[in-house]
């Protein structure tokens, strides 16, 4: 997990791009980190049944996304003097760029537009956060329901590598918000293979069962690691997307890994840290297991 890079923001002029950029520079402050503000433009060539032919405007377009651009800086130079901003218009297509800056970024913020109903991620913020090579961001808020001051920082654990990673990135994100942190761990009920439906997980006390133990050292091993932070543990049976969706709504931040097939099986697989992504009402950081 890079820790010197910069906090990347990707902004795309939308009103919802106040909301990822006041985030983002949240995170940025925090971790004292710069923060590099970008915009995409794909002025790629087009295809039609017809022709080749390139985007239009492109010029107008890249001078209008580095203004846009240096107005956000400039104002954010205004309010943080200590905060190292720098701008940069990418060209080409937005999930590409947004990969190679990832390489070298600590942490890569993106938005998230609700839509009518439950709010949704967009199909650009999930590709990114599947192929980013750094921790994703997917802002959102739901005004309904803001986070309370005392919400928890909320992180799924399943025993794989990325979760393990999704834990010391959500503790560290909860240490530096003064928020307590809730390990999350979901048995999924079993397939009935009579194609009933599916059946609950088998009824074992906690101390007998080894997934719930692991769970238990995840936990214990980050109060350890971070002093005075205070770390829940909430053990459920439930499908893994929907314990972490539910458990998450009015959270500060809710964390996950990319894959999941480790001890504990079943958790953090791509379809459920998919699932999250779609269906939560909060930020989601989404942590790949190489940090």
């Amino acid at each position: 997990m890079r820790v010197d890079g910069p906090v990347v923001v990707a902004l795309d002029g939308t009103p919802h791009s106040a909301l990822t950029l006041r985030w983002g520079v949240d995170e940025a402050v925090r971790r004292q980190a710069p923060l590099l503000l970008v915009r995409a433009i794909d002025d790629s060539w087009q295809v039609t049944a017809w022709s080749w032919y390139p985007i239009v405007g492109g010029n107008d377009l890249d001078t209008e996304a580095k203004e846009y651009l240096a107005d956000q800086a400039s104002l954010l130079e205004e309010h943080h003097p200590g905060l190292r901003v720098e701008t940069r218009v990418l060209h080409g297509q937005v999930v590409p760029c947004l990969r190679e800056l990832s390489i070298t970024a600590q942490l890569l913020v993106l938005g998230a537009h609700a839509r009518t109903g439950r709010a949704r991620t967009g199909s650009t913020g999930v590709h990114v956060a599947a192929h980013a090579r750094c921790p994703v961001a997917v802002v959102r808020s739901d005004p309904d329901h803001p986070a309370a001051t005392d919400a928890a920082v909320v992180v799924g654990v399943d025993g794989s590598s990325a979760s393990l990673w999704a834990a010391n990135v959500a503790a560290r994100e909860a240490w530096m918000r003064g928020r307590p942190l809730r390990v999350v761990h979901a048995r999924p009920a079993i397939p009935d293979p009579f194609g009933r439906g599916s059946v609950p997980p088998l009824e074992t006390a906690d101390e007998d069962d080894p997934t719930h133990r692991a769970a238990h050292t995840v936990a214990e091993r980050l109060r350890t690691e971070n002093e005075g932070l205070t770390v829940e543990l909430a053990l459920v049976d439930d499908d893994p997307a929907d314990a972490l969706v539910g458990l998450g709504a009015g959270a500060a931040l809710l964390v996950v890994g990319s894959r999941g097939l480790g001890s504990f099986r079943g958790m953090l697989l791509g379809s459920v840290s998919h699932a999250v992504l779609r269906e939560a009402t909060v930020p989601v950081i989404v942590v790949h297991d190489n940090g």
